[in-house]
């Protein structure tokens, strides 16, 4: 009978400190998912930069969706990306240049919008096909979901809302590229750090 209440405190013992380590782990998921929404919302408040005949501006803003991906994963860089796009439907000024507000979704940034939603699981389902990734990879991973399909999501969005060709759309993109790329590897190589000291 001794021998079962040990084996029962020992049990008990092993089970709260499963729980205790569960929700630290917890806690500590919630806390980064934290500190990149509120990387997105600070990303904001620089003003984006015209582009000519192009109604969506060159904004900073897209590189928190990058890091979304890399730091979170595809789950929770995705769940992030609808809490911050319900805060924005119900009115937060949490877009570049204070914009918010349900009307935004069909502006002709909608369908970068709808990149920015996917851009994180496609990132992290890129960079999780490599145990650990290197720089370069993760730099393709970011390259292909965070720049590539984010543009042409976008393109996609202006063909609907603005009427003008999809090759003209298409055209009109490269110019956000140069930027995109800087942005990439700026994020790439903070994931990057990040990891190594035990961002996991």
């Amino acid at each position: 009978m001794i021998v079962t209440l040990l084996d029962f405190l020992g049990l008990q013992k092993r089970k709260d400190e499963k729980s205790m380590t569960q929700s630290r782990t917890r806690i500590t998921e919630l806390t980064r998912a934290g500190m990149v929404l509120a990387v997105i919302i600070v990303l904001a408040f620089f003003p984006g930069i015209p582009v000519g005949i192009l109604p969506a501006p060159i904004v900073l803003q897209n590189a928190g969706i990058m890091l979304a991906g890399e730091l979170l994963g595809a789950k929770k860089g995705t769940l992030v990306m609808v809490c911050f796009f319900i805060l924005v439907a119900v009115g937060m000024p949490f877009l570049t240049g204070g914009a918010g507000g349900v009307a935004v979704f069909f502006s002709a940034s909608a369908g970068y919008f709808v990149g920015w939603l996917l851009a994180p699981a496609i990132i992290a389902s890129i960079m999780n096909l490599k145990a650990n990734p290197s720089w370069l990879w993760e730099f393709f991973a970011v390259l292909i979901g965070g720049v590539l399909f984010i543009n042409l999501a976008g393109s996609i969005g202006l063909v609907f809302i603005t009427h003008i060709s999809f090759k003209a759309a298409l055209i009109g993109s490269v110019v956000y590229m140069p930027g995109d790329l800087l942005k990439a590897i700026l994020c790439v190589t903070i994931s990057q750090q990040l990891h190594r000291v035990g961002w996991r």
